[in-house]
């Protein structure tokens, strides 16, 4: 078995079947089993041997193992005693599926690039097999869902939910490590979109930056779509909608005032791209958010 990815709908949360902590009192090995849910394994000490149909895999502390239903998996070799290791079996409401790493190393790779790409928005994404970023952040998440799981909470969602945070973490994790292997080149794109980001107030085009950094425009383009998942065009808007959120919920200036000051010398045209993408005016968004605590010591 090749290197898989596990995508799941999170519209609805993961249904936590069962989850624990493992600790071996003895010389351990996994018998071999096979499941009916979806199985996340996350090395806590020592490292546990186990094998998915052919695919081998030492699980380490901070190692991160997804078990899917249908296949085989078992121990290959011996742990020592004291070899410890979260699990959590879980079932999905919405779709799951398994994909090949080039597939989802791009949504990985966009994602991690673009905080404005929407093609993971509600699912989560995690490599078969690998090492998280942050053990100490995941570990903590971890003990949240085994405290939540036994202490009865009036609410089994509290605990779906729970599970639900932990593999979006778990998706975080793989788009930073996947980004310190294939970021976008810094010398580069990185430039780009800080001088994006510094020009945003005005009416920025693809023609500006183009000429700015010396590219033709169509090269630009494709380039920046390939990089980014989406048109140019379509992140300065979402750049300059963030912005304008922000001054939206911290001033009192008027609308035409702030879209003015982001560039936009038709008002009419912002407030139709502020609907577009939010459902909302901007006087409307104004007044669903106006509730602010503001203290000064």
């Amino acid at each position: 078995m090749t290197m898989f990815y596990l995508r799941a709908d999170i519209r609805r949360p993961l249904r936590l079947v069962r989850a624990g902590v493992f600790t071996a009192d003895r010389p351990w090995s996994h018998r071999a089993r096979t499941i009916d849910d979806i199985e996340v394994i996350v090395g806590l000490r020592g490292t546990t041997y186990l094998r998915q149909d052919e695919e081998r895999h030492a699980v380490g502390e901070g190692d991160v193992l997804v078990l899917l239903p249908g296949r085989v998996h078992e121990g290959y070799a011996e742990s020592p005693a004291g070899t410890a290791f979260y699990w959590m079996h879980f079932t999905c409401d919405g779709t799951f599926e398994v994909l090949d790493a080039r597939e989802a190393e791009e949504d990985l790779r966009l994602a991690g690039n673009n905080p404005y790409f929407e093609g993971l928005r509600d699912q989560v994404l995690i490599p078969g097999f690998f090492r998280a970023e942050s053990v100490d952040r995941l570990g903590i998440l971890c003990r949240q869902l085994m405290h939540i799981h036994e202490s009865g909470y009036y609410s089994e969602l509290g605990a779906e939910y729970a599970l639900t945070s932990l593999l979006i973490e778990l998706t975080q994790q793989a788009t930073v490590r996947f980004g310190h292997v294939q970021r976008v080149p810094r010398e580069n794109m990185s430039r780009i979109l800080e001088w994006i980001r510094a020009h945003i107030t005005r009416a920025l085009s693809l023609r500006d930056v183009a000429h700015e950094f010396n590219y033709s425009r169509e090269y630009l383009a494709r380039y920046f779509k390939k990089n980014m998942g989406m048109c140019m065009q379509e992140y300065i808007n979402k750049l300059k909608l963030a912005k304008a959120r922000e001054m939206l919920c911290q001033s009192d200036r008027p609308v035409r005032e702030i879209a003015a000051a982001l560039g936009f010398h038709d008002d009419k045209y912002f407030l139709k791209l502020f609907k577009r993408y939010h459902d909302i005016t901007p006087s409307e968004f104004r007044q669903a958010y106006h509730r602010t605590h503001m203290n000064n010591n």
